[in-house]
């Protein structure tokens, strides 16, 4: 039988928590239908990352991560390997975060990874940054409603986690996958993006047409996640599966770049409050079940993997 990810209609209440709960302990993944966000906010923001990515190479350079700072920029192909030991993944991307100017109290802190983002010049990309803005504002939206279901789900209050995102660091990261190169331009084992989990609390993904995403089992089988019309793809991150003492799982995934045409995504990391506490979550942890993990921060978790996968990718 061909596994594939249960599709979660979020616009039917009865029952929400109880599906939410059912699909994040089992397959730590899952479709969401019914979620109310225009579809054109969502083309729109496809048609912006298509057109910068569409930009020569010497262009694109102008805004390469390495000069912000902050991880905020384009990445080109190969430039993060998130596979331990394998070559550089065939994807390049493009990271933007809350953009802070320098009066905003965290920027003046000093706390990593908050500032500006850097924006594609609008007479190169016109309608770059409003079409990214809206979009950003409608998936944060979807994400919050998610949360909530969730902690539903935990048996805890429904705004649970509203205390951790009060100003939270989520991350938009939109990526190009080039058509699979033969077999004699890629290196051994070189693929889109190498099998990993995520590291946050939820992801929101939007494929095109494309295909390529799967997802490993249990068994450690791989299987196909096709795109659903209108849907958005959920996993859960590592920071959740830590929160929840591993009641809810973070999956492994990887993506193959199609053959013969681009591919391009759209993920956007809901990551909490820098400074927020993660620790077993009440109820996930019991006399009989410990908690497994030692408490950390959720900024503090997100800087260690962000410094995993760049030492992956150096030779």
């Amino acid at each position: 039988m061909t596994r594939s990810l249960p599709i979660i209609d979020i616009s039917r209440s009865e029952g929400l928590p109880e599906r939410l709960d059912s699909a994040c302990r089992h397959e730590g993944f899952f479709y969401v239908i019914g979620h109310g966000i225009d579809p054109q906010i969502r083309a729109r923001a496809f048609d912006a990352a298509r057109r910068f990515f569409d930009l020569a190479e010497e262009a694109k350079q102008r805004w390469h991560i390495e000069r912000s700072g902050i991880h905020r920029g384009w990445d080109p192909v190969a430039w993060q390997s998130l596979e331990p030991g394998r070559p550089g993944d065939l994807k390049e991307s493009f990271y933007l975060g809350v953009d802070r100017l320098a009066d905003d109290p965290l920027v003046q802190a000093g706390t990593p990874n908050h500032g500006p983002n850097q924006w594609p010049d609008e007479a190169l990309v016109p309608g770059f940054r409003a079409a990214i803005e809206r979009y950003e504002s409608a998936t944060q939206d979807l994400a919050r409603r998610l949360l909530s279901g969730m902690a539903q789900g935990l048996d805890l209050p429904s705004r649970y986690f509203d205390a951790f995102m009060r100003d939270p660091m989520p991350v938009l990261r939109l990526l190009h996958y080039p058509p699979q190169p033969p077999s004699q331009d890629a290196l051994p084992g070189q693929i889109g993006c190498g099998a990993h989990t995520d590291w946050g609390s939820i992801t929101l993904l939007a494929q095109d047409e494309a295909g390529g995403l799967q997802v490993q089992d249990e068994h450690g089988n791989w299987f196909d996640a096709p795109p659903v019309a209108d849907a958005y793809v959920v996993n859960l991150g590592d920071m959740m599966a830590r929160w929840t003492n591993d009641r809810y799982r973070s999956t492994p995934h990887r993506v193959l770049n199609p053959e013969g045409r681009d591919r391009l995504s759209i993920a956007y990391f809901f990551d909490m409050d820098f400074h927020a506490k993660v620790e077993a979550l009440p109820g996930c942890s019991s006399t009989e079940q410990p908690p497994r993990y030692a408490p950390t921060t959720a900024g503090r978790h997100i800087i260690e993997m962000y410094e995993r996968t760049r030492a992956n990718a150096e030779p």
